[in-house]
């Protein structure tokens, strides 16, 4: 039997798009209520437009990665139908995957290149969760190649891969503090205002998606302060597009 797409997902693909703009929308009013100062005009248009575009070309090269996952889980010569007793453990091992590749990505000079338009925002504000690298999210998906080994089928791979990549779009708010027991078992804002700070030293921590756990295995939680200042250490990169996407990559191949 194949595994087909959750259809009632992409039925729903509006709803949950408005979702995500109704949180950006309520953490707005949240912080005009505080009397903090509020979002820009023009950095709401360029993370939103990089996101319209970042959306864009991963829907444009699905069918390449849907082939090469494919062509791999062809190998493979176990087979199991999804459910839920099933998916679970499976999304343990995704998170587990994707604290690796994240620490791969901050711990090298190239990973950084690629990753660094993430970490360029100065607000730690929902829209920084939007600001994502054109180029490093046309090779996301291949990190989570070795789990076709599991014998999970390559589109319900994917959508653990997206779910596990969504479920941190409430962690980058500096609107939420600490919360207890919670902060040091799941990614939470207090754990990823951490990894948004200016300063690397602290940024090189908290690599979890969904649980921090990974980091308290490895020795990289950073806990002991709630930074107040985001972004590069190389200071503001503006609000141009091209600059922040490829202003990083540019860095790296001048050895800067």
């Amino acid at each position: 039997m194949t595994w087909e797409f959750p259809s009632e997902l992409w039925d729903h693909r509006f709803v949950l798009l408005g979702a995500y703009f109704c949180l950006i929308g309520g953490e707005l009013a949240w912080r005009a209520l505080q009397g903090r100062a509020l979002t820009s005009p023009g950095l709401l248009i360029t993370n939103v437009g990089m996101w319209l575009v970042e959306l864009g070309l991963r829907a444009g090269t699905f069918g390449v990665r849907l082939a090469v996952f494919s062509a791999v889980a062809t190998l493979v010569p176990v087979r199991w139908q999804p459910s839920i007793w099933y998916l679970v453990p499976v999304y343990v091992l995704v998170d587990f995957v994707y604290y690796w590749k994240h620490r791969l990505l901050h711990e090298t000079s190239l990973g950084w290149a690629l990753h660094a338009v993430h970490h360029s925002s100065d607000e730690l504000t929902l829209l920084a969760a939007i600001r994502l690298g054109w180029i490093q999210r046309l090779i996301d998906d291949f990190f989570f190649i070795p789990l076709l080994v599991l014998g999970i089928q390559p589109l319900a791979l994917f959508l653990l891969v997206d779910l596990n990549e969504s479920l941190q779009f409430w962690c980058h708010t500096d609107s939420i503090g600490r919360l207890g027991w919670l902060d040091a078992v799941f990614n939470t804002p207090a754990n990823h205002r951490v990894h948004h700070a200016r300063a690397r030293a602290l940024a090189n921590g908290n690599y979890g998606s969904t649980f921090i756990l990974w980091d308290r295995m490895f020795g990289t939680w950073r806990h002991d302060v709630l930074p107040t200042e985001f972004g590069l250490e190389q200071g503001a990169v503006g609000l141009n597009p091209l600059r922040i996407q490829l202003l990083p990559l540019w860095r790296w191949l001048a050895g800067r």
